[in-house]
C-alpha cells in the first residue's frame, strides 16, 4: 500500500479531484488547506500505483504544476479486504522511484570500488583453490548489479546519462576484476599465497582442462553452452522484476554476480599466467572466459531491458518550460467548491495581530496587581 500526496494550486484542485475520483476511481481522498496550495492525500494499492502516477502526469501534475510524492506505508489500519490474485504486469512502484533506486546503485563511490576489489579477491581465491564457498561469497559481495541495471534502464527510458554512467562503472568494475586476477597470478609463486610454483599450478590446470575435468577455472575455459545462455537470460529478467517491485537488495544481485565476477577474475588470472609462463592453454582458457563474460553481459542487459518493457516502464516526463512551483500561485478571490477566499480589512488584520501578540508574564502580573490596588482603594 502506498500513500500519494499531491500539492497543487487552488485553481487546479477541482479538476484533479474529479480526475482522481471519477477516472482513476480513487476513494477516500483527503484535502488539506495550505497558505498557497491544496494538499490531496490518497491511499493506493501497489498494483494501481503506476496507473495513478501516470494518470496524474498526463493531467500535468508534477509536469506543468504541483508536486507528487509517493510514500510507503509499512502498516495501515483498518486492514483492507484481501483482493483476489490477479496477473498484473505493471510495476508496483512509480518509474521515477525505480529510476532513483537504480541511479543510486549504479553510482561510483569508494564503497563500490572497495566491494568490487574485495569480491574479486575472494573470487580469485575460490578459483585457485577450487573452492565453491569462496566463489559464492564473492557473488554476495559484488555490487555489479547496479551498473548493469543502469545500462538496461537507461536504454528503456532513453536516459543517456544513466546509460553512460552504468556503462562506465561496469567497465571500471571489470577492469578492477581483471587487475585483481592478474595480481593473483603474479603472486602465485609466493608460498604464503600458493604452495605450488607457477609452472606446476599451470600444469595442473592444463591437465584438468585436457582431461575434461571441470574445476572452477576450467569450467569457464570452454565455449559456453545453452545452459550458460539460459542462466544469463533468466538472471537479467529476474533482477529486473525484483527492481520493479522496489527490491534492490544484495541477495537479488547474486544472480548477476554469478555470471560476471568469476569469469572476469578468471580472465585476468589465466591471461596473465599464459603471458608469464608462455602456456597457450592458459591463454585459451582466459580467452574463452572473456567470451563467456561478454556473452553474459550482453544477454543480461537484453533480458533486463525486455523485462522492463514487459513491466510497462515508459519514459519519464520532465518539467515543462512553463512549470511553476505552487509558491508562485496566490489565493483566488472567488469562491469554488473546494476553496473559499475570505477578504479581511486592514483593521481586522491589525486586531488579529494584536490578539496574537505574546504578553510577558511580568507585565500581566503587574497589571493584575495594579487592578487589585485600584479595587481596594475604591
Amino acid at each position: 500500500m502506498k500513500q500519494v500526496q499531491i500539492v497543487i494550486p487552488f485553481d487546479k484542485t477541482e479538476s484533479v479531484y474529479e480526475f482522481l475520483h471519477d477516472v482513476l476511481e480513487v476513494k477516500n481522498i483527503m484535502k488539506f488547506n495550505a497558505d498557497n496550495a491544496h494538499v490531496l492525500q490518497v491511499r493506493v494499492s501497489d498494483s494501481k500505483i503506476m496507473k495513478t502516477i501516470e494518470g496524474l502526469k498526463s493531467r500535468g501534475v508534477g509536469v506543468e504544476y504541483g508536486y507528487v510524492d509517493v510514500l510507503d506505508l509499512s502498516a495501515s489500519l483498518p486492514r483492507e479486504t484481501t483482493e483476489a490474485d490477479t496477473i498484473e504486469r505493471a510495476a508496483s512502484i512509480a518509474v521515477e522511484g525505480i529510476h532513483e533506486n537504480v541511479t543510486k546503485q549504479a553510482s561510483f563511490s569508494f564503497d563500490f570500488m572497495a566491494l568490487v576489489i574485495v569480491a574479486a579477491v575472494v573470487s580469485g581465491a575460490g578459483l585457485i583453490q577450487n573452492n565453491v564457498a569462496y566463489i559464492v561469497a564473492s557473488m554476495v559481495l559484488s555490487p555489479m548489479m547496479g551498473p548493469m541495471m543502469g545500462v538496461a534502464l537507461g536504454y528503456i527510458l532513453r536516459d543517456k546519462k544513466l546509460f553512460l554512467k552504468g556503462t562506465r562503472n561496469e567497465l571500471i568494475a571489470l577492469a578492477l576484476s581483471f587487475g585483481v586476477g592478474a595480481i593473483l597470478a603474479i603472486l602465485l609463486p609466493i608460498p604464503f599465497i600458493n604452495p605450488y610454483a607457477p609452472a606446476p599450478f599451470v600444469d595442473v590446470v592444463i591437465g584438468n582442462w585436457e582431461a575434461g575435468i571441470l574445476t572452477e577455472i576450467t569450467r569457464r575455459g570452454y565455449i559456453f553452452t545453452a545452459l550458460d545462455v539460459a542462466v544469463a537470460i533468466f538472471s537479467g529478467a529476474a533482477v529486473a522484476v525484483s527492481i520493479t517491485k522496489g527490491d534492490m537488495s544484495t541477495l537479488v544481485g547474486v544472480a548477476i554476480s554469478a555470471a560476471l565476477m568469476p569469469p572476469a577474475v578468471n580472465v585476468g588470472l589465466m591471461l596473465t599466467l599464459g603471458l608469464v609462463t608462455g602456456s597457450s592453454t592458459a591463454t585459451t582458457i582466459g580467452f574463452w572466459s572473456l567470451v563467456l563474460l561478454v556473452m553474459n553481459i550482453i544477454l543480461i542487459d537484453v533480458a533486463a531491458a525486455a523485462m522492463f518493457r514487459i513491466k510497462k516502464l515508459g519514459g519519464m516526463v520532465e518539467k515543462s518550460a512553463e512549470w511553476k512551483a505552487v509558491t508562485t500561485y496566490r489565493k483566488s478571490t472567488g469562491n469554488t467548491l473546494y476553496h473559499s477566499a475570505q477578504s479581511t480589512s486592514s483593521e481586522e488584520q491589525e486586531e488579529k495581530r494584536e490578539a496574537a501578540m505574546f504578553k510577558p508574564v511580568e507585565t500581566s502580573q503587574a497589571s493584575s496587581d495594579e487592578e487589585k490596588s485600584k479595587r481596594g482603594s475604591s
